[in-house]
C-alpha cells in the first residue's frame, strides 16, 4: 500500500510539472539568412524551393530551399515588391518608380520598366501587367509601356496587390481606406479609421486582407492597429487587434491562412475564421511576410537583418489565446486525491 501511495504521488507531481514538456515544439526556424541591413521585401515560391529576400540598402538575394544563396545583386534602393514568374525563370523586383526583370538562373537583368511617377509598384507573374501608385493608382500594360487605366485615392498609397490577370487591384491608403478596383472602376472601399499600411488579395480577389498602422510611430505604446478580412463583395468578415503597425500581410490562394508581419517583432498566423493560430518573435520589427499556398511555411524579413523561413506548425501558440486544457490540471489533481484517499483509508483502518 505504501508503495502504491508513493507511486501515485510521484505520478501526480510528474504529470503536473511535465505538461510544459508535452507542449514543447521543435524549432520553427527551418533556416535564416543574415542580410547586409534591415531585411525588407521577401517572397517565396509555391513549393518553397526558391526564396527571395532583400535589404533596405537595395540588395536582392535569391536563396534555395535550404537557405543557401544562389545569387545576389544590388539594385541601389529599397525594394518594395518581389514577384516570381509562373515558370520560375524570372524574378521581378520593384524599386521606386522602376520594375526590374531578372533571370532566375544568374540574376542578370532582362529588362526594366519605368512607371508614371509611381511610388509603389508590383507585377503580375507573367510580367505583362505592372501595378503602380503615387496618390493615383495606375495599371500599366508592360508590353505596351503605357497606362491602361488609373484611379485616384484621397491619400498616399502604402501598398497594392494586383491579381494575376492584371485587372483587379487592392489598395491600402493613408486616407484610412482600403479599396478594391477593377479596370479603373471602384468595386468597393471601406473606411478603417486609421491609415491602411498593407494589403493583399487572393488571385481571384475573393478575399482581401489588410492591416492598419503608421510608419511614423516608434510603436512603444500599443494602439488600435488591426488586421481586417473582407470578402470579394466588400463584406467585413472579421477584424483582430494586433496593437502595432501591421506592416505586411500575405494570404493563401484559398483564403484559409493569413500571415501577418507586425512591428511587435512578430509573425502572426490567422485562420480564415479569424482565429489567431500561431506566432513567432524575432529581434526586430517585421517588414515583410510571404506564406506558401498550403499555409505550411512562411518567409519573413526583419529589422534584425535576418530573413527567416519558418515551419508554421512548429510556431508557438499566441500567448493571449492560451492552449490551456482543464484535463492538464484535472489528471494530476485526481492522482494526488487518489493518493490522499488511500492515506486517509489506511489511517482510518488503523483506528
Amino acid at each position: 500500500m505504501k508503495k502504491l501511495i508513493i507511486i501515485l504521488l510521484i505520478l501526480g507531481i510528474l504529470s503536473s510539472s511535465g505538461i510544459a514538456f508535452a507542449e514543447e515544439k521543435s524549432d520553427p526556424v527551418i533556416w535564416k539568412y543574415k542580410t547586409n541591413s534591415w531585411a525588407t521585401a521577401v517572397k517565396t515560391t509555391e513549393d518553397g524551393a526558391y526564396n527571395a529576400g532583400s535589404s533596405i540598402d537595395g540588395s536582392l538575394y535569391l536563396l534555395d530551399k535550404s537557405g543557401a544563396v544562389l545569387w545576389k545583386i544590388d539594385l541601389g534602393k529599397r525594394i518594395t515588391s518581389i514577384v516570381f514568374s509562373e515558370d520560375k525563370s524570372k524574378l521581378t523586383a520593384a524599386v521606386g518608380e522602376r520594375v526590374y526583370i531578372n533571370s532566375m538562373s544568374d540574376g542578370r537583368n532582362l529588362g526594366s520598366f519605368k512607371s508614371v511617377k509611381g511610388g509603389f509598384l508590383t507585377s503580375t507573374p507573367d510580367t505583362n501587367y505592372i501595378g503602380g501608385s503615387s496618390s493615383d493608382i495606375y495599371a500599366m500594360v508592360y508590353k505596351e509601356g503605357r497606362p491602361s487605366w488609373d484611379y485616384k485615392t484621397d491619400g498616399k498609397v502604402n501598398s497594392i496587390s494586383l491579381t494575376p490577370d492584371g485587372q483587379t487591384l487592392a489598395v491600402a491608403s493613408s486616407d484610412n481606406h482600403v479599396y478594391l478596383i477593377r479596370a479603373g472602376m471602384l468595386l468597393w472601399k471601406h473606411d478603417l479609421k486609421l491609415p491602411v499600411i498593407s494589403v493583399e488579395s487572393t488571385p481571384d480577389s475573393s478575399y482581401v486582407v489588410c492591416g492598419t498602422g503608421s510608419f511614423e510611430s516608434d510603436e512603444e505604446i500599443q494602439k488600435d492597429y488591426r488586421i481586417f478580412l473582407f470578402d470579394g463583395q466588400g463584406k467585413l468578415l472579421w477584424n483582430q487587434k494586433i496593437g502595432y503597425t501591421v506592416s505586411s500581410v500575405s494570404i493563401t490562394p484559398d483564403g484559409n491562412y493569413i500571415a501577418v508581419g507586425s512591428w511587435d517583432n512578430k509573425v502572426h498566423i490567422f485562420s480564415k475564421s479569424g482565429e489567431h493560430l500561431k506566432e513567432f518573435k524575432t529581434d526586430g520589427k517585421i517588414w515583410s511576410v510571404s506564406i506558401t499556398p498550403d499555409g505550411k511555411n512562411v518567409i519573413a524579413g526583419s529589422t534584425d537583418t535576418y530573413v527567416y523561413f519558418l515551419d508554421v506548425d512548429s510556431m508557438q501558440k499566441p500567448e493571449k489565446s492560451s492552449s490551456f486544457n482543464p484535463i492538464y490540471i484535472a489528471i494530476p489533481i485526481l492522482i494526488i486525491l487518489a493518493a490522499g484517499a488511500l492515506i486517509y483509508t489506511k489511517k482510518f483502518k488503523k483506528k
